[in-house]
């Protein structure tokens, strides 16, 4: 199954484009489990890239070289989609929540942190699994 994302840069304010995709192999969901081919995908090619994974209401962060992270990117408020990236924030448009890329939320009145998921690197820094919770 592929999903669509859109793919924005956390170091500034930054446009949300749709981010194009290659092929059906770029995003991969397997029930709780979602797999990107870094290598097809295109996004998150530098730390501070921030790819949204709409189908599946997830936020993926790169913060390091081999470091990503990945939250549900519904915010913790009133349940409004999070798109919007600015120097190391997502911050939700509907209220103006924030939170940082720990998940924590900082500012505006959501009253939790965004839902982490496990993220698992392989070996040759290709390909990327997400792991939700049942």
């Amino acid at each position: 199954m592929m999903a669509t994302g859109l793919t924005v840069a956390l170091g500034g304010c930054s446009d949300v484009g749709i981010a194009p995709e290659t092929d059906d192999e770029s995003i991969m969901v397997d029930g709780t489990r979602i797999t990107l081919r870094l290598d097809r995908l295109g996004a998150l090619r530098s730390i501070g890239d921030a790819y949204v994974i709409g189908a599946q209401s997830t936020i993926v962060l790169r913060t390091g070289t081999r470091e990503y992270r990945a939250f549900t990117n519904v915010c913790t408020h009133s349940g409004c989609g999070i798109f919007l990236f600015e120097r190391d924030r997502m911050r939700c448009q509907c209220h103006g929540s924030e939170f940082d890329v720990e998940g924590r939320n900082v500012a505006g009145p959501a009253p939790l942190p965004l839902a982490r998921y496990t993220t698992e690197l392989d070996e040759q820094g290709t390909t990327l699994r997400i792991t939700r919770p049942g």
